[in-house]
Parts: structure tokens; sequence; C-alpha cells
């Protein structure tokens, strides 16, 4: 036993796993894929807020669920949870149980197998006969959480899944580990604000994404406090709006709503169309972040700040702009910093 831990520091650890630790209530069912693809159709099953939306797999990612199927590869578990109207929240599956409906409904064309290579080009009904009452037939293996279960824990659950591998990016696992935070909140009903949407013009597959969540997470992290950046973006970010998010009112979602849309809409209205747009005509987010959050630092000391297009069009043509948002090593904290002051005192002085 470590003699650093003593009798006293092994009671207060006792009662700290007393006082924490969660009796999750389950039981174990087998489903058949016709009955979770049937039940996905109706109203039986709910997704909850924290998910990730539909349909997020690449094409390749469900040819290879569907085809493990068929071979009977093992599965990994579905996690559903009961709730109090007898419908079951999906916690974790949903990408599965999405490609499932899309193939048993001949919305999901298979076009490259790493091993059936003879399905080329089928759907489900291409299938023979056989093997499409084998496959509908065929149970998945699911945990199905009591109702008992406070929505915490199932928050909870869905982010120990997702932060265990690689399936969701930052601001998916974010956005469902911290669902409950209203910092978080208004930070998701910001990224749909139109003229913010507008302005980054994201594809569809970004949106998806949740990019739009990112950066907006990022403005606010960066704009308040990125003179304490280090080195890991994606825990700054996390730990900033954890530690917002408490005691979060009214009087504070009035306040970062307001120096969110004032300076989207200063950007709106002097800068040129598609500035955030490199080259290759993506919005990177380090360039997004050295212009918003530069914007805003600077209408912060001088809210009446007059500008014109040419302006800003001579600022991000300079070599340092470029370099501060290209070059690699974008993210350490000199150069989030120095991207950042940048922006802001040309804005404030007109300083290359």
């Amino acid at each position: 036993m470590n003699k650093i831990i003593d009798d006293d520091r092994l009671k207060k650890a006792i009662k700290q796993i007393n006082l924490l630790q969660k009796q999750v209530d389950y039981d174990t069912r087998d489903y058949p894929i016709k009955y979770l693809v049937d039940g996905f159709g109706s109203d039986l099953f709910v997704i909850p807020t924290y998910q990730r939306k539909q349909s997020l797999w690449p094409q390749h990612d469900k040819e290879r669920f569907i085809e493990s199927l068929i071979l009977g590869y093992p599965i990994p578990l579905i996690f559903l949870s009961d709730t109090e109207d007898g419908q079951l929240e999906i916690v974790d599956g949903l990408q599965r149980i999405t490609t499932l409906k899309e193939f048993i409904n001949d919305e999901l064309t298979l076009k490259k197998m790493d091993k059936l290579t003879s399905l080329k080009n089928f759907e489900f009904t291409d299938l023979p006969v056989s093997e499409q009452r084998r496959l509908k037939a065929k149970s998945l293996r699911v945990i199905v959480l009591r109702k008992s279960t406070d929505e915490e824990t199932r928050i909870d659950l869905f982010n120990r899944i997702n932060t265990s591998g690689t399936n969701a990016n930052p601001a998916e696992i974010r956005g469902g580990s911290q669902a409950l935070n209203k910092f978080m909140v208004l930070i998701k009903e910001l990224a749909n604000y139109q003229p913010f949407l507008d302005l980054v013009n994201l594809s569809d597959n970004k949106l998806n994404r949740q990019e739009n969540v990112e950066l907006v997470s990022r403005f606010f992290a960066f704009g308040h406090n990125y003179k304490n950046f280090q080195h890991n973006v994606s825990h700054f970010v996390d730990e900033y709006i954890q530690i917002t998010g408490i005691g979060f009112d009214s009087k504070s979602k009035k306040t970062f709503s307001t120096e969110f849309k004032t300076t989207v809409g200063y950007i709106s209205r002097n800068y040129p169309q598609g500035i955030f747009k490199n080259k290759r005509g993506q919005t990177p987010r380090v360039r997004f972040e050295a212009l918003t959050v530069g914007t805003f630092l600077a209408l912060q000391e001088n809210n009446s700040l007059k500008i014109d297009e040419n302006f800003i069009n001579r600022m991000v043509g300079t070599d340092r702009f470029k370099i501060l948002t290209t070059s690699d090593g974008s993210n350490s904290p000199k150069k989030v910093a120095a991207r950042i002051e940048f922006v802001k005192n040309y804005l404030l002085n007109g300083e290359i």
C-alpha cells in the first residue's frame, strides 16, 4: 500500500466515492434489426439534444458496418434509455441505427466493399431473399438503462463512450458532455444566428459536424481568455465553457449575446464579403479567430472604429497576417496571441 495514503485520506476517498457513485440500473436485450429499423421509423425512439445529427458517417463507414453485419462480425453495443412515457432514448448507436434504416429502405447503395466486392452497386432488395431475411432477423446486443437513470448520468455515459475513441469531434463531444451547461446552450443558439452563418458560409458537412458551434466556442474562449492559453485548444475551450457556465444567468446571457452579435454585425457591415475564406474557399479556424477576436477586442477599446473594405484587404494581404494564420505551429500560445493582437492593433492604430 502506498505509504502516502494514510487512513484519513482513505476515509475521505471512500466518502467521496459513496457520495458521487451513481447506481446505474440496466438490463441487456437482443433486438432484431427489423425491430430497430421499424422503431426508428416510428415514435418509439427519441434522439436526445446531446446526440449528434443523423447521417454523419461517411459512405464507406456505412458500407463497412453493413458488410460486418452480413459477414457476422461482432458489433459494438448499442445503448438506449427507457423514458417515463415508454420511449427509448438513443444514448449511443444513432449512426448504426440510421445506417440500418437507410440500407433496409434502399436509401443506401453499396459502392466500395472491402471484402464482399461482388455486392458493388447493390441495395438491400438486390440481395438474395435469404440474406434479406437473415439480416432483418439478426439481433444486436442492446444495453437499456432503466427510466430511473437521470439525464446527467446518460450524458456522462455518452461523453465517456465518445471520448474513448475517435468517433466524435471536440465540438460534438462538448455539446454532449455539457448539454446542461447554460452557456453551452447559448453558444449553440448563437451558432445558428443567420448573419453569422452568412459570414462563415460553411458547407453542409461542416455544419453537420457542428463546426459553427466550434467557431463560436473559440470566439468566446479566446476573446475573453486568450492570454491564458497554453497548448491544447480543445481542453482550453472545454475548461472555459465549463467555468463560465457556473452561475450563468440571464444577465450573462445578454452580455455574451451582445458581444457576439455586435462583432458579427460590425464585420458584416465593414469587411469584404468572404473575408473568412482562404484561397481554397475554406474557413480556417485560425483565420476566423484572428479576425473575429481581434475585432471584438478592438471594439472593446473603441466602439466607434471607422474602417472600409480596402483597409481590411490591406491587412489580410500582408505577409505578416498570412504567416500568422497559415504557418505551422499556429496554435502555439505565442502565435495565438500574435495573430489576435495583430488584427486588434491594426484596427486601432493601422499598425502593420
